[in-house]
């Protein structure tokens, strides 16, 4: 099931796309915002990225454009919604991967969802299955560098590039944090701790008030924005 979230200033709009994706069985309503400055707090302050972000363009304080430049690294699939063809140019510069022009019935909403979610289906499939994941490395002189899930321990983003730890080596992947999130969000071992923290949960060896201490003794700072990390340990 595909997470989504939804931003509209107008009520009526807003709950027409809720329950257009409450009829849809592939996806499930996480998020509803009718603020776009709550919408901007709500996403970009979330464990995991937005499966897919239904964003409307025209919307007081921050315009939909200038909303999905500063949400689209939490954002898995962007869907823009408007009355107005205008800016359909616009939403291809924040890569876009549809948009829907009001009004709009179920059976084009179904249909939308439906091929983005055949293409996101595709593209996972060439970089992740139940054991391990592909990533772009350096290393052995090969473009993907295959990672065991089980191994990893911690992953830390380092300037241009992204540390990962496992049980016995080193990797400096060439992907961002938020790249090697979308590798992982298919699973339910691994959260966001910190800005520039991702730890798997099988490696926790202890937690104190403001640090998570690992199996390989490595000490990890619980960031402010991070506090939901304990509601997911200890639920």
């Amino acid at each position: 099931m595909f997470t989504c979230a939804v931003v509209d200033d107008d009520y009526s709009s807003l709950e027409l796309i809720s329950e257009y994706i409450q009829l849809h069985p592939n996806v499930k309503l996480v998020k509803m915002f009718s603020d776009p400055l709550l919408c901007l707090k709500g996403v970009n302050e979330s464990l995991r990225p937005i499966d897919i972000l239904f964003v409307d363009i025209e919307m007081p304080n921050i315009n939909g454009i200038e909303l999905a430049r500063l949400v689209r690294h939490k954002v898995k699939t962007l869907i823009f919604t408007s009355a107005h063809t205008k800016y359909a140019f616009d939403s291809y510069e924040v890569k876009a991967d549809a948009y829907l022009l009001k009004p709009f019935s179920y059976l084009k909403f179904s249909q939308t969802v439906d091929e983005v979610l055949q293409e996101e289906k595709i593209n996972f499939k060439q970089y992740i299955t139940h054991d391990f994941i592909l990533i772009k490395s350096k290393r052995y002189n090969a473009k993907y560098t295959k990672v065991y899930l089980s191994s990893i321990i911690a992953i830390e983003s380092q300037n241009q590039e992204v540390k990962i730890c496992t049980s016995d080596d080193v990797i400096f992947a060439n992907h961002s944090l938020s790249g090697i999130l979308k590798l992982l969000e298919q699973t339910d071992n691994f959260v966001q701790v910190h800005k520039s923290f991702v730890i798997s949960q099988n490696h926790i060896k202890g937690i104190e008030r403001k640090y998570v201490l690992l199996t390989n003794n490595l000490k990890i700072p619980i960031g402010r924005k991070y506090k939901e990390f304990y509601d997911k340990i200890f639920k």
